[in-house]
């Protein structure tokens, strides 16, 4: 027969401290900024997309760049695509930040004009003053814009909300 989980009701005095503590942590951990490490890995998918593009050779499908979603997936998005949603999300978190450069490149993808080096350069100038702007960010309002970012996407693949 399996052991029921336990409730924190049922606990005794030492492991209910043990559990409060672990939940006042991580609790804690999201008021805190995020790490240069974090910043970088959570930058790292688009990075690798425009790291694609500076070499010149970038995946494509019916003609419009492509990038992996996650590297241990077969999921593939638009770079264009891919683009517009970290401009949405990062609209939600700075809406004074300037990712024009960023803008410029997606509307050339999004309509198949080529681009050319120095404005993926100016892209990843965008992306490092993301990273330093990512650092003054609780990780918790980090989290919530990414959360409601992916709600927002949902809803517009369900045909709920209209595509901006």
């Amino acid at each position: 027969m399996m052991n029921r989980p336990k409730t924190i009701a049922s606990l005794n005095k030492r492991e209910r401290a043990r559990y409060l503590a672990a939940c006042d942590r991580y609790k804690a951990d999201k008021q805190k900024p995020p790490t240069r490490s974090q910043a970088q890995a959570w930058l790292a998918p688009i990075r690798k997309a425009f790291n694609e593009m500076r070499t010149g050779e970038v995946d494509s499908v019916r003609g419009y760049a492509i990038t992996r979603i996650h590297w241990k997936d077969e999921d593939y998005a638009r770079v264009d695509h891919c683009i517009n949603g970290f401009l949405a999300l990062f609209a939600r978190l700075a809406p004074g930040f300037d990712t024009s450069a960023m803008r410029k490149v997606s509307k050339k993808l999004e309509h198949g004009v080529l681009i050319e080096y120095h404005e993926v350069d100016a892209c990843f100038v965008t992306l490092n003053a993301c990273e330093d702007l990512l650092l003054t960010f609780k990780r918790a309002t980090l989290i919530d814009a990414a959360n409601t970012e992916s709600i927002n996407i949902e809803l517009e693949l369900l045909g709920l909300k209209e595509v901006a």
